[in-house]
């Protein structure tokens, strides 16, 4: 399944945090995501990893697919990390990658390329072994866009690229079909956003429909909704109308999309806002403002702090079939969060809470899993060592091994060691999240028959390959709280 993280689009509300996302999220995926917690002036408990024994090995050594071109100063810093055994951080104007997805027999990878001025949407095309691949040109795009979202089901390859024109911000759909010596590419209806600062969307298929999802700003409702159109899966300049499918008394945004039987699951961040004042007959608009509620007070979220993570099912037209709920409780400080669907057909969630209150150090990774009746588990992830990184869940849709994980959950950052942990279908670790060797500080984009796709700078480029990893010991339960 495909690289699943929350779209770095709090720009509209956490405009002085936004900096931050370059020192603690992915390189590659800062612009993805939101920000994450400033560090702590207390040292980092990651300074103290979990000692275990590998868990993930290279089954292909020396297999790896470079995507752009190394300048002979990168060339030199991957020379040199392979001699040190670290990684180096992407440079600037390097590729940025997008969404990974399991694809055929290999994976699919978007990313954004930048030469001579100009920015083009790409999509690598990758074997088995993520040792060969082509590449998928997606045309050159406009502004400062994000990398393109991707979305698969069977033979069918969709994306969803970032744009812009003279009118504002749009998304482009398109289809991609692999031929025998290059992938053609069908380009479908443009989708109208409005002009804001926020570009997160997702796109994800049904057996008939695709649904599309993305955040924007209502100048009437004065904060930020959830909208989705749908699309024929075969025919992607067939799209249905915008409907919005956030809930009124919700300043929401960073949408995250994925199938489950019948429909969709949809959830985003969210916080609290008073809901929308009804004129009595024959009023009319004026007189003095009312007095915020105090159970929603509508003021910035840099300010309030606290945002939770709402949940809707949405139906195979992309229509929400219930409420949105909150799946964390809404006094909750979500950075962060990441969505999968369960083999149940549940939502399971994936969220680091930051309260960053003065003298707090609450700084902690959820697990979650939302069944169809709205009811929710929720498992903080009881470990010291979860350092900083922006957690992504990634599930293999088709494992060769019928005992493996059901999930991988992997918190990546440009400032630590990439971490991992096996997840159960009941978002519950299997092992301890813990760093590997093989896998050092790169980013875990998708699994497929039991191999991980994980991507790393080289100089301008990135590089793309794949690791093998199986559970490791359970986790040492935490100690039972003192009696004092």
């Amino acid at each position: 399944m495909r690289r699943r993280a929350m779209h770095c689009n709090s720009c509209r509300c956490l405009g002085p945090l936004v900096a931050i996302c370059a020192a603690l999220g992915s390189a590659s995926a800062c612009k993805r995501r939101a920000p994450e917690p400033a560090p702590s002036a207390q040292p980092s408990a990651s300074a103290a990893p979990v000692v275990q024994a590998p868990r993930c090995s290279e089954p292909f050594p020396g297999k790896s697919f470079t995507l752009g071109d190394k300048s002979s100063e990168g060339a030199d810093a991957g020379a040199q990390d392979d001699d040190d055994g670290t990684d180096q951080p992407a440079l600037p104007f390097a590729v940025a990658l997008g969404r990974g997805v399991a694809f055929g027999e290999g994976f699919a990878v978007s990313a954004l390329r930048t030469s001579g001025g100009k920015t083009t949407a790409v999509v690598a095309l990758l074997d088995a072994q993520a040792g060969s691949g082509r590449l998928a040109e997606l045309g050159p795009l406009h502004a400062d866009p994000d990398p393109p979202e991707l979305a698969v089901l069977e033979d069918d390859l969709i994306a969803l690229v970032h744009d812009s024109d003279a009118g504002g911000e749009t998304l482009k759909l398109a289809a991609l079909r692999p031929g025998a010596q290059k992938a053609e590419v069908v380009l479908g209806a443009e989708i109208a956003e409005s002009r804001d600062e926020s570009r997160a969307a997702d796109v994800e298929l049904g057996p008939e429909r695709g649904v599309a999802l993305w955040d924007e700003w209502s100048v009437s409702d004065k904060h930020g909704v959830i909208v989705s159109t749908s699309f024929a899966r075969k025919d992607v300049s067939n799209v249905s109308k915008k409907r919005v499918v956030s809930a009124p008394t919700e300043d929401a945004e960073a949408p995250r999309l994925v199938r489950r039987p019948g429909g969709f699951w949809a959830a985003w961040v969210a916080r609290t806002v008073a809901p929308k004042q009804k004129l009595l007959p024959g009023k009319k608009p004026g007189g003095p403002a009312p007095a915020p509620s105090a159970e929603a007070p509508d003021v910035p979220v840099v300010e309030l702090g606290e945002r939770f993570i709402s949940v809707v099912p949405l139906d195979a037209n992309g229509v929400a079939s219930a409420e949105p709920k909150p799946a964390t409780p809404k006094n909750a400080h979500v950075v962060v969060f990441d969505l999968a669907t369960g083999p149940d057909g549940s939502a399971l969630l994936s969220w680091r809470d930051d309260d960053s209150a003065p003298a707090s150090d609450e700084r902690r990774i959820h697990l979650a899993r939302v069944r169809a009746d709205g009811s929710v588990e929720r498992h903080p992830v009881e470990d010291e060592g979860t350092g900083v990184g922006a957690p992504a869940l990634v599930v293999d849709a088709t494992p060769k091994d019928p005992n493996a994980p059901w999930a991988w959950l992997a918190l990546d950052s440009v400032s630590d060691t990439t971490r991992l942990a096996a997840v159960n279908a009941g978002a519950n670790l299997l092992d301890a999240l813990g760093p590997e060797p093989v896998v050092r500080s790169a980013e875990v984009l998708a699994v497929s028959r039991g191999r991980l796709l994980v991507a790393r700078p080289r100089g301008l480029a990135m590089e793309l390959g794949v690791v093998e990893c199986k559970p490791g010991p359970a986790p040492v339960p935490a100690p039972a709280p003192s009696a004092k």
